[in-house]
């Protein structure tokens, strides 16, 4: 495929210009985790119009690169002043970034690693998992639990869950970031268990950031999930090569604006033939992507994920060009399963500040163009009233028939039992909306419901209808409470018809922040 090619052109090329970029050692910084509210706040500026750049979607952000956008709403907001709520989230990201607005600055700041979360959750869910597949010859050999999606692979026990996790993160030295975030839980279905959700290294070669280790990943601007790489699974152990700044062709592409290119390697699980004797063991995953805002309004981003090989199905030479070009192979000799496509996001301020973001994918290729395509389309409204307190979120997506399973990979496109795309899984629709209010400067409120349809061509086809309510809050200083009660039916349930299921959840968590 054509723009496969491009792609990976442009990742080199990238890699290699940003060798001779001057980018000062301060860019390389620790991730800002995907949980944090920080993405919620820096979202919320960008729908008002406070902030010049447009994220790229390209998570997560590092703390450099919030700082910066930082910048562009304190800049903002000294020609107009602020509502009561946004001044409380500027407060916040001035706190937690003081130590890069002081880089920016050009002054010194003590980056030594050190804690900077603890959270306690208490939660109850009542309800099975449910699978994603009517019979054995369709769909993903993973599991899916309602109220409970891209949550880095945790699943809830029966009734009571008691969670704990802490944030340590810093430098060790001009040129090199940690991070490590331990969970442990117990519930009365696992007992006790102890993992590590993110634990990385990160590095730069010139004016490439290089890291290693796991950190969880999400592709897109997507509100319920990404279809090609989120957070749904246990994050990956990996190796990813990002460049720290922009980067702009002075040549023909520069048409194309800033540029961002990110790659990773890792290798699935040695143990994916313990659900099915046919299945590959230790396939590798590869993803690349470029991101490229032509326009101030307009960013969209090129990606490509792709499992292959494993042990049994190594790749020869003559395979890798096929696999650049999207060639497939026969039934037998199948060593790949590739998914392709792009995002794209655009701001109307005219229209108050409307988004609108979308992705279009496809797995697998059909004469060298993505075929068996899946999309996301979504509207954010930032802006409901006057001041931007009330916002609303509407989205559609939709997988079909062949997504997120594979002839070859026959447990399908799943890490450890979570499709590592959209939990939505396979041959689904999907439409979720919304609502949001901002009760004051600290305390937020919102109202979601979701309706999913899942394995659409089955003979009984599994409906599930979920309505949750959020609660956040700040207690007292450097304190904050969030909370979640939600109820989903499920018609169908594990596709047999007339099996009719309620699951609910309730939950809250403390996090201290350092």
């Amino acid at each position: 495929m054509l723009w496969k090619k491009l792609l990976l052109a442009g990742l080199m090329t990238a890699t290699l210009s940003s060798g001779v970029q001057a980018a000062p050692s301060d860019f390389v910084s620790p991730n800002v985790p995907l949980s944090s509210p920080l993405y919620d706040y820096i979202e919320k500026f960008d729908g008002l119009g406070y902030l010049r750049s447009i994220p790229d979607g390209t998570k997560p952000y590092s703390r450099m690169q919030m700082a910066q956008w930082l910048t562009e709403i304190q800049a903002e907001v000294e020609q107009r002043p602020l509502p009561g709520f946004l001044a409380g989230m500027k407060s916040e990201l001035e706190r937690e970034l003081a130590p890069e607005l002081q880089v920016l600055a050009g002054e010194s700041s003590d980056m030594s690693p050190a804690l900077k979360e603890v959270r306690l959750e208490l939660s109850t869910y009542d309800g099975d998992s449910l699978r994603y597949r009517m019979n054995a010859s369709s769909g993903p050999r993973a599991g899916y639990q309602p109220l409970n999606g891209n949550n880095n692979g945790y699943r809830y026990g029966q009734d009571g869950n008691i969670i704990g996790s802490a944030l340590i993160t810093g430098k060790l030295g001009e040129d090199l970031a940690v991070a490590l975030e331990p969970r442990f839980s117990y519930d009365d279905d696992q007992q006790g268990d102890a993992a590590l959700t993110s634990g990385y290294i990160k590095t730069r070669i010139n004016g490439t950031a290089v890291q290693v280790g796991k950190d969880p990943v999400f592709w897109g601007h997507g509100a319920t999930g990404s279809l090609i790489l989120g957070n749904n699974m246990t994050p990956l152990t990996s190796i990813q090569f990002s460049n720290l700044e922009p980067y702009t062709s002075r040549g023909f592409f520069r048409f194309l604006g800033d540029m961002n290119f990110t790659a990773l390697y890792s290798e699935l699980e040695s143990n994916r033939t313990r659900l099915n004797e046919n299945e590959v063991d230790n396939p590798s995953f590869v993803g690349l992507r470029g991101t490229f805002t032509p326009q101030r309004n307009f960013t969209f981003g090129l990606s490509f994920t792709s499992m292959l090989g494993g042990k049994g199905k190594g790749l020869s030479s003559g395979d890798y060009g096929d696999w650049l070009l999207g060639r497939n192979s026969d039934a037998a000799e199948d060593k790949w399963n590739n998914i392709a496509g792009l995002d794209f996001k655009v701001r109307v301020p005219k229209w108050n500040g409307i988004q609108i973001y979308g992705e279009l994918y496809g797995e697998d290729q059909a004469n060298y163009l993505p075929s068996k395509i899946a999309e996301r389309v979504g509207v954010y409204v930032p802006r409901l009233n006057k001041d931007g307190a009330w916002d609303m979120k509407v989205e559609y997506a939709h997988t079909s028939n062949w997504w997120y399973g594979h002839q070859l990979y026959t447990n399908g496109y799943v890490y450890k039992g979570d499709i590592i795309g959209d939990p939505l899984g396979h041959n689904a629709s999907q439409y979720y909306i919304q609502f949001g209010r901002h009760l004051d400067k600290d305390s937020k409120i919102s109202v979601n419901a979701n309706y999913l349809t899942q394995d659409r061509d089955a003979a009984v086809q599994q409906k599930v209808k979920a309505l949750w309510l959020q609660y956040e809050t700040k207690l007292r200083n450097q304190v904050f409470l969030d909370s979640q009660l939600g109820i989903a039916r499920i018609d169908n349930a594990n596709f047999t018809a007339g099996s009719d299921e309620t699951n609910h959840f309730a939950g809250a968590s403390v996090r201290w922040l350092f």
